[in-house]
């Protein structure tokens, strides 16, 4: 599947200050994105998988991502928790 180009448009004040701290506009675009990803992902918004490939990042280094964010890869409910342990539970015992 293809891409569609947008921009991010910042004060020339804040480009130059994150010039200045070794920042690119190749980096800049591509933390903007990796973050944006997972705001999304973290709002439901997108999938683990889209959100990866908005970051541009594979699965298991976009996981580590949210890891530093300390955001959850696995965000269950006491309830949703409760019935994957009830599901484990009983594959057990078959």
């Amino acid at each position: 599947m293809g891409k569609v180009k947008t921009s991010l448009e910042i004060p020339e004040d804040a480009y130059l200050a994150l010039c200045s701290s070794g920042y690119t506009k190749q980096r800049i675009s591509l933390e903007a994105k990796s973050l944006f990803a997972a705001h999304l992902f973290q709002r439901g918004v997108l999938s683990l998988g889209k959100a990866s490939e908005l970051a541009e990042l594979n699965l298991g280094a976009f996981i580590s991502f949210l890891d530093e964010l300390e955001i959850p890869v696995i965000d269950y409910d006491e309830d949703e928790l409760n019935a994957e342990f009830k599901m484990a539970k009983k594959l057990r015992e078959a």
